[in-house]
């Protein structure tokens, strides 16, 4: 009997490596990945597999497949190819600009992977600091006449938090529409009772990427839409923090804009992707979008929205850093809090630095993750010696996400350069095709120097053999960080 039950074990552990390598080859992931898998559900039948649940399925091949998706695209697409034909001159006459240049380029790349054309902005805004932004956000949100959108990864409770939340049941109680959709694990360990008591006031709370088997992707947009004609975005989630640092650093450096015209129809694009698939219920209605009617100023600032995640098929947010940062002739100036590159957006960023552009990125010397933090140490000497230069931040948090190419176009948004933003979570960029825009941008990051320390190969050469290898170890959990 033993020798039977052995045998039949055999026979089923056979099959099951079989399946592996089929399941996986048949993917077509990037070779290292697929081996990287086949090896641990190999080697961990039980353990890997329920790791590759977690935290390795293909969620482009899978998410393609859904109904849900299906039924959305067949929403969304008729509903807003009018509205980029609307304003389909004003994209024509900015590739024109920018003919034969890196930045059509990029234009035509975003527009053929997301299917949208850069949209006009009447007003635009773009602030560096809580205190500047969370002004603006209450103030649009008193003012809503209709509806307010809100889709955040972090809705903390505190004194800001309240503040907001009274606004917003004021204006559920004066008839205005609020629906906010948090990311569930970015907020779970905040309290709920503010939000709880707008709930019973009658604004629609709910949370985003629930599902057991997606705790590795979550949705880190920041997002809010009042009345179809204002948007806002950037890398401030809700909270007090944002404004003064909170409890854990000396000050919060952050960048968020405020847009308002024809623009704002992407934003509420992407929210309501995801309303629909959580509630499965429908907003590309017109009240919900810019009214057909609104006027656009003489001289407006033209946007493109790129947005990404983990089943969106191109990685538009990412590849279109990749194609900025390769299109550069003089500079590019980038910052992000976390830096854990895949490898591409490394080898751009070393070709560049490589090729005589000045490029220079910065990041926080405040870690609030010390594992992220010790993995990016690991790719600093590269690029530093290929020409490029690192900058820590060591006036407070540095949470800014932003990019300015040449002193001509730049981009801020939600997307860090780390693995988790570059492939895992759902995030966007605004790209601003407006050369005032992009020099202000570039005097920002200039005054921001003034607060860096300036990472040199002395510094990384004077480290100990333990700094090193625990980099490099911390390096090897870069997907989940």
């Amino acid at each position: 009997m033993s020798i039977t039950v052995y045998w039949l074990g055999m026979i089923v552990l056979a099959l099951y490596w079989i399946a592996v390598v089929v399941a996986i080859v048949a993917q077509d992931r990037e070779p290292s990945v697929s081996l990287s898998w086949i090896l641990i559900l190999g080697l961990l039948p039980g353990v890997g597999l329920l790791i590759y649940l977690f935290g390795g399925r293909n969620w482009k091949g899978i998410h393609a497949k859904r109904q849900w998706v299906r039924d959305f695209r067949a929403l969304q697409e008729p509903f807003m190819e009018p509205i980029y034909a609307r304003y389909r001159e004003y994209a024509k006459a900015t590739r024109a600009k920018h003919a034969g240049t890196p930045t059509e380029r990029l234009i035509r790349a975003i527009s053929t992977e997301r299917g949208n054309d850069p949209l006009p902005a009447n007003e635009f805004a773009v602030c560096s600091s809580g205190e500047a932004y969370f002004p603006l956000l209450i103030d649009d949100i008193s003012k809503a006449q209709r509806f307010i959108h809100m889709q955040y990864y972090e809705w903390e409770q505190d004194e800001l938090t309240a503040k907001i939340c009274d606004a917003l049941a004021e204006r559920v109680r004066a008839g205005v529409e609020v629906r906010i959709l948090n990311d569930f694990l970015g907020c779970m360990k905040y309290k709920k009772d503010q939000l709880s008591a707008l709930k019973a006031v009658g604004a629609h709370v709910g949370s985003d990427v629930t599902q057991l088997g997606r705790p590795n992707y979550r949705n880190h947009r920041k997002i809010t839409v009042i009345d179809g004609v204002t948007g806002h975005s950037g890398g401030f989630n809700i909270g007090q923090e944002y404004i003064d640092g909170g409890s854990r650093y000396p000050s919060w450096r952050d960048t968020g804009m405020r847009l308002t015209g024809p623009a704002v129809a992407e934003l509420q694009k992407l929210f309501a992707e995801r309303w629909y698939e959580v509630f499965k219920e429908s907003l590309f209605d017109q009240t919900y979008f810019p009214p057909v009617d609104i006027p656009v100023v003489e001289s407006p600032v033209m946007t493109h929205i790129v947005a990404q995640g983990a089943e969106e098929f191109w990685s538009s947010s990412s590849r279109a850093h990749e194609i900025a940062i390769s299109g550069a002739e003089k500079r590019v100036f980038i910052q992000s809090p976390y830096w854990v590159p895949d490898p591409t957006m490394l080898d751009v960023f070393m070709n560049a630095a490589l090729s005589g552009i000045d490029l220079r990125f910065m990041m926080t010397g405040w870690p609030d993750r010390k594992l992220t933090y010790n993995a990016a140490q690991s790719y600093w000497e590269p690029v530093i010696k290929a020409g490029g230069h690192i900058y820590l931040y060591m006036a407070g948090f540095m949470h800014a996400k932003t990019i300015v190419v040449d002193g001509q176009i730049c981009a801020v948004g939600t997307m860090n350069l780390d693995i988790r933003s570059l492939r895992l979570n759902k995030e966007l960029m605004v790209w601003i095709y407006d050369e005032g825009y992009a020099h202000r941008q570039e005097e920002v990051f200039q005054a921001d120097l003034g607060k860096c320390v300036e990472v040199t190969l002395e510094d990384i050469e004077s480290w100990s053999t333990f700094r090193r290898f625990r980099n490099s170890a911390s390096r090897l959990a870069s997907s989940i960080l």
